[in-house]
């Protein structure tokens, strides 16, 4: 289990009496991740942990099923049927009436809406005051230890960096050679150097020509990627970790153009989406200086409103970035007031992403990332290589 003492630090900071994870058939994967439930455990049951700012962890867990919880050093309950779960509930209630669930008004951070709504309405109907457990997530399973970010800085973001730079020159050496480049081949380069270089990813890169690139997530594939030339513009995505595992994972975003100029058109879109970025770097760096926090969903505000100005906002559809852990799409605060608003601060000893795209269907897509990492102090810094401020050109 995740450490108590650190949860109870963060449940008396946010005045909760207590955090309530409930769970049915892993429909909760919150609660499954901060027990630390074994991957071959067997739960078909309803089960609930009792984690109190204050005192000994309360577990209610099904009769057939007693041994779900056992790795937990807590008072175990066992119920078996519909009233017993009730009653051990309300014990709960009656105990801690102030507690945090897997809940998020009016679904604001679906992230962190996990609770079905008769949960919350049989909790209410035993006059519990529900919380939203967004913040206490953040805190405790967004924070990266000191070791993860030194390893990050050092090692993970560094050699992420270095692979783009040695993609491009395996782009420009395949097109000197043959005349073009195919996108799945540069996408098992990428993924043989990771291995060759200690990283290891969830999900294979993404290498994408222009016209398939204004498609966002198109990833090319052994059965469906395209060839290109000279004189093509291609978005290049990479995430990721530490092979070992445990370390925590650096997602960029960068553009090339295989020749050596762009149209006026696809220049606007490409200086567009580095101001837009640049912008929410800024953000981040003002509010340090002015020793003042950020909420995920003004750094979108801030780096839509540029493309926004630019006459580009209806093709920039999606979030402005997103929190990363040891996972790439991480349980903190994700800078986002489009497809949800994420009203949570961003803490130091985080990363988030920020990445606006502009995706203008059968022309062109572009994007750029780049992920802050927020000291101990809370100073925010550009992980890994500079950020990407003019084209690669690669004729």
């Amino acid at each position: 289990m995740k450490s108590l003492k650190n949860i109870q630090d963060a449940l008396k900071k946010l005045g909760l009496d207590a955090w309530l994870l409930l769970d049915f058939r892993g429909n909760n994967s919150i609660a499954h991740e901060i027990v630390e439930m074994p991957d071959n455990m067997h739960c078909t049951r309803r089960w609930a942990v009792l984690i109190p700012a204050h005192g000994t962890i309360r577990t209610l867990v099904h009769a057939i099923e007693d041994f779900t919880l056992a790795h937990i050093d807590a008072e175990h309950t066992i119920y078996a049927g519909h009233e017993g779960w009730h009653k051990g509930l309300q014990s709960f209630v009656d105990s801690y009436p102030n507690i945090a669930i897997e809940y998020s008004p009016m679904n604001a951070i679906p992230t962190a809406s996990k609770v079905d709504a008769g949960t919350v309405e049989l909790l209410r109907s035993m006059n519990a005051s529900i919380h939203s457990s967004a913040d206490l997530l953040q805190m405790i399973a967004a924070v990266w230890t000191k070791e993860q970010m030194q390893e990050n800085l050092e090692f993970t973001a560094p050699t992420l960096g270095a692979i783009m730079h040695e993609t491009f020159d395996e782009i420009r050496s395949a097109i000197v050679r043959s005349g073009k480049a195919n996108e799945y081949a540069i996408q098992q380069f990428v993924m043989k150097r990771f291995a060759e270089t200690g990283l290891m990813t969830y999900s294979e890169p993404i290498i994408a020509k222009n016209i398939n690139a204004a498609s966002p997530h198109y990833a090319p594939s052994s059965s469906q990627h395209a060839d290109f030339g000279p004189d093509t513009i291609v978005l290049i995505d990479m995430w990721a970790c530490p092979a070992h595992g445990r370390g925590t994972y650096s997602d960029i975003t960068w553009m090339c153009h295989t020749g050596t100029s762009m149209t006026e058109e696809e220049l606007s879109v490409f200086n567009a989406i580095i101001a837009a970025r640049n912008a929410g770097i800024s953000l981040f760096e003002e509010r340090f200086n002015k020793h003042q926090h950020v909420m995920g969903c003004e750094v979108d505000d801030a780096v839509r409103a540029v493309i926004n100005e630019r006459g580009f906002g209806q093709y920039f559809v999606h979030r402005t970035g997103h929190s990363i852990t040891t996972e790439t799409h991480g349980p903190g605060a994700n800078m986002d007031n489009y497809e949800t608003i994420d009203t949570r601060t961003v803490l130091p000893m985080t990363s988030c992403s920020i990445e606006p795209g502009i995706y203008i269907p059968r022309f062109v897509g572009m994007r750029t990332e780049i992920d802050m990492v927020f000291m101990e102090d809370g100073k925010p810094i550009v992980s890994g290589i500079p950020a990407q401020q003019e084209m690669m050109y690669l004729g």
